[in-house]
């Protein structure tokens, strides 16, 4: 049995890039961030990355080279979605954080109005997951499909991991 490599701050973004890009979302544009361009060498180790986890994908979906080229298809034509999806919900979290920030004199109706908004964006994505089975069901078996869920679910568990492990290396690298 094969060991999983452990995730590091280092792999967190090529682990974001891929989550978002083989698992069928768009990566926000640095441009969004605010970030200056990235540093020289890590577009082409992105690009190795996802070229690796695209192999990964294939691999354990059991996927004709015909299938990964109609999955990478259905994932750009869904990419601009899920990109205005995942912005909108970013606003509404950060929105909805400054508000309870605020303690006691946090606009009651403002919160209720955003989460209601959190919902409404929640149906949204739902939505566009069920369109994307649709498409996906054109190509692939029902278990082909089921597995590729279930490796959305632990790449997006992974990311999630990361991300929350880089936020408390940065927070103790800002205490020292």
């Amino acid at each position: 049995m094969r060991r999983r490599p452990e995730l590091s701050g280092a792999f967190a973004y090529a682990l974001v890039v891929y989550a978002l890009v083989a698992a069928g979302i768009s990566r926000p544009a640095d441009s969004q961030e605010g970030s200056a361009s990235p540093r020289p060498g890590r577009k082409a180790a992105e690009r190795r990355f996802e070229r690796r986890i695209g192999r990964v994908v294939q691999e354990r979906l059991r996927l004709t080279d015909d299938q990964m080229r109609r999955l990478r298809a259905v994932n750009r034509g869904r990419a601009q979605q899920r990109q205005e999806l995942f912005a909108h919900e970013r606003d509404a979290r950060v929105a909805v954080r400054r508000e309870i920030m605020r303690g006691d004199s946090a606009d009651q109706r403002r919160v209720a109005a955003l989460i209601d908004e959190l919902f409404t964006i929640q149906r949204a994505r739902l939505e566009l997951l069920q369109a994307e089975q649709r498409e996906l069901a054109e190509f692939l078996s029902p278990v082909q499909r089921a597995r590729y869920l279930e490796l959305q679910e632990q790449v997006h568990r992974r990311v999630g991991r990361a991300v929350a492990e880089g936020r408390r290396g940065a927070t103790s690298r800002m205490r020292r």
